[in-house]
């Protein structure tokens, strides 16, 4: 606050009051009283601006505080979308070409015979010329599949191959990037995504496009096990997520041939687990079931990329490593389970490399004895239930 001249002043000036200067005194009086006068008009002055400026700064914030007000839903979306942006994965077309942990069908020694032999079928048929289709009677590749088989079994991980070895683009679709507990919201955001792929894929109708749809069954389930597990607002929402899903497959099957559309789930179509209507646009349903010996031992081997001395390591260990597969085998591990024992056995060997930095070596015996605390793997939790 901006204080009056008239405070920092004396109100009179000093005179000395003697015998010989009281003329002056007299004079020094009434000069004293102009000064005051207009010490006083000066003081008003600057009060008057004081609370001119109170005034201002009260209208200009009431102004700010209307402006805030009347925009505040504005605002409020504002920050809804900002919000959305930065805590929603975007879901984006990507090469995996590039990808190390995504074999091609060709290279993957991971996969039964059976379900590569299928995969490798639908390559041909998706990859051959205009020229070898018309030769063999103009066959139609399928490009609706759908995997089912027992959690960890590598569903998602056949589909990346599958991409991969046809040079597709690729995109991984999950429950929740579409799933709401608002009434209505789910249905759109799935509208949202099958745009996307029906805007991406007409743009480039030369190249290729693999969608995978996880966990298919929270949406074509079938409408027995929806009504015993549902009620209300949410069973609705199910049944027109569903509707919005078979609508789409028609739409990119005659609109993007381009686009291969890939679901997996852990449910078997098998006993009305899955919706008829869905399974009728799914003709190829694929088992993929628990990895053989020979598969968990490929797989061993590639979970062992990072120790070091990985070949010396498994050359010296080769009739140890297949022994264990066997027993994974024996135990119906999933890969996922085998995942979980690799990482086991490098913790042990970081445990022994901290107490006995002598022997630094990483040993069978870590591997051993992870694949031992491994209480239960999900083939013998699925005997349990």
């Amino acid at each position: 606050m901006i204080r009056p001249i008239s405070q920092t002043l004396s109100r009179y000036p000093s005179f000395k009051n003697t015998k010989n200067q009281q003329e002056y005194n007299i004079i020094g009086r009434k000069e004293a009283l102009n000064v005051n006068s207009e010490l006083d008009y000066h003081r008003k002055t600057v009060e008057q601006n004081e609370r001119l400026i109170h005034i201002s700064c009260l209208l200009a914030l009431t102004a700010l505080l209307g402006t805030f007000l009347l925009n505040t839903k504005t605002i409020l979306e504002l920050i809804n979308k900002v919000s959305k942006y930065f805590s929603e994965k975007p879901l984006l077309f990507r090469s995996l070409q590039n990808d190390s942990k995504v074999p091609a069908l060709e290279d993957c020694k991971s996969i039964n015979n059976d379900l590569k032999s299928f995969l490798q079928r639908q390559i041909n048929q998706l990859t051959a010329g205009k020229d070898i289709i018309s030769e063999t009677g103009e066959p139609k590749a399928s490009n609706r599949l759908l995997l089912y088989g027992s959690t960890g079994v590598g569903k998602s991980y056949f589909a990346k191959i599958f991409a991969k070895s046809l040079k597709a683009d690729y995109m991984e679709v999950m429950h929740s990037d579409y799933n709401s507990v608002r009434p209505g919201e789910g249905v759109d955001k799935l509208k949202e995504i099958f745009e996307k792929i029906l805007k991406t894929a007409k743009k480039t109708p030369d190249k290729k496009y693999v969608v995978t749809f996880n966990e298919i069954d929270a949406m074509v389930a079938s409408a027995d096990r929806v009504v015993d597990k549902t009620a209300g607002t949410h069973w609705v929402s199910i049944l027109e997520e569903r509707s919005v899903f078979l609508n789409y497959l028609e739409q990119l099957k005659e609109k993007t041939p381009n686009v291969t559309i890939i679901g997996t789930t852990n449910i078997s179509p098998k006993n009305n687990g899955l919706d008829r209507a869905a399974m009728s646009r799914f003709q190829n349903l694929i088992e993929v079931p628990y990895p053989n010996n020979e598969c968990l031992y490929e797989a061993l081997k590639m979970n062992l990329e990072k120790i070091k001395n990985k070949e010396t390591f498994i050359s010296e260990n080769e009739q140890q490593l297949k022994k264990l597969a066997d027993k994974m085998a024996d135990r119906n591990f999933s890969f996922r389970n085998l995942e979980f024992v690799v990482n086991e056995a490098k913790s042990y060997h970081l445990d022994d490399y901290i107490n006995n930095s002598k022997n630094n070596k990483f040993k069978f015996e870590y591997l051993e004895k992870a694949e031992k605390n491994l209480k239960f793997s999900d083939g013998e939790l699925e005997k349990i239930k």
